[in-house]
């Protein structure tokens, strides 16, 4: 288990968008030590699906 920060996820997620989900892997594993590929893979793929939530209307 690790804790996410909205730095990491985001450069997770535009290593995700720019160049795909292996150097998105790579980019994780710059922050978070995971050494199974099928894990990193499925960490890698839902950081990248997170979008900040709208702020709520007043």
């Amino acid at each position: 288990m690790f804790v996410v920060d909205e730095a990491m996820a985001a450069a997770v997620r535009r290593a995700f968008d720019e160049r795909g989900e292996w150097p998105a892997v790579a980019q994780l594993r710059r922050h978070v030590c995971i050494d199974d590929n099928a894990e990193a893979l499925l960490a890698v793929r839902t950081i990248a699906s997170w979008r900040r939530s709208p702020a709520p209307s007043k």
